[in-house]
């Protein structure tokens, strides 16, 4: 899994909203609650406490249920997640703040064609139209289910997304990311992503034996190999070629 900065989402491309996830409990831990709010096809919220069953053959339903119980499943506030970092509550709760007062976006990218995205990035971020957003791929998104049981999340799914949240509010919260059209600028503000979310979160993560995807566990070796200071030339190694694939894209 590789988190991308930034993205353009066109005019033409087809995607689904995704509003209010974060706030709300997970339905499956406490049936009496209240419900989810879902997006369907249209992009309007409904209520579902339905699961998808298989890491395949997911309707459009389907998949939006599955993308708000991960997005419930890494709420900070949930006694499970007490191991996340103050650094990881941080960033993900401030995605929850700036969707309530509309000030940040989330949406699930149905066709990735044109838009940026390598095919390892399951997210991306940027400000397409002046206003903040996070990207889904949603290919990645189904290879991630695909990697669970098909119809609960696994510890490492929930690590993995959150770290890919954490990542993306990196970069959003950055005044002067540079200019996305250049590698040179993008590789300088990927390292400084990846070393600010290895150095604040995947560390802490690692030592308590959490798992997550080996990506994490690379880029953590990198940087210790550089003593954490950049340019680190292992780190670039890692991320460079996907950098230089979505330069010819």
């Amino acid at each position: 899994m590789r988190v991308g900065w930034p993205v353009a989402v066109g005019v033409a491309a087809v995607v689904l909203s995704l509003i209010g996830l974060l706030a709300r409990r997970a339905i499956q831990r406490d049936p009496k609650s209240e419900a989810d709010t879902r997006v369907d096809s249209a992009g309007r919220g409904s209520s579902s406490q339905s699961q998808p069953q298989s890491g395949e053959g997911y309707t459009d339903a389907q998949i939006n249920t599955a993308a708000n119980y991960l997005f419930a499943s890494v709420n900070p506030s949930l006694p499970e997640n007490r191991y996340f970092t103050p650094f990881a509550k941080e960033k993900i709760s401030w995605i929850a703040t700036e969707i309530k007062a509309d000030k940040l976006s989330i949406i699930l990218l149905k066709n990735v064609a044109g838009s940026g995205l390598d095919f390892e990035d399951l997210m991306a971020s940027g400000r397409p139209e002046g206003k903040p957003v996070i990207v889904i791929a949603r290919p990645r998104f189904l290879d991630l289910l695909a990697e669970g049981t098909g119809t609960s999340f696994n510890q490492q799914q929930r690590n993995d997304f959150a770290l890919g949240l954490v990542h993306e509010v990196v970069h959003l919260q950055n005044a002067n990311p540079g200019n996305p059209a250049d590698l040179e600028d993008r590789l300088h503000e990927e390292f400084r992503a990846w070393r600010e979310v290895d150095v604040n979160v995947v560390r802490q993560f690692r030592k308590l034996g959490q798992p997550m995807n080996g990506v994490f566990i690379q880029t953590d070796d990198a940087l210790r190999s550089c003593g954490d200071k950049l340019p680190c030339e292992p780190l670039g190694a890692i991320l460079l070629p996907g950098e230089k694939r979505r330069s010819t894209r």
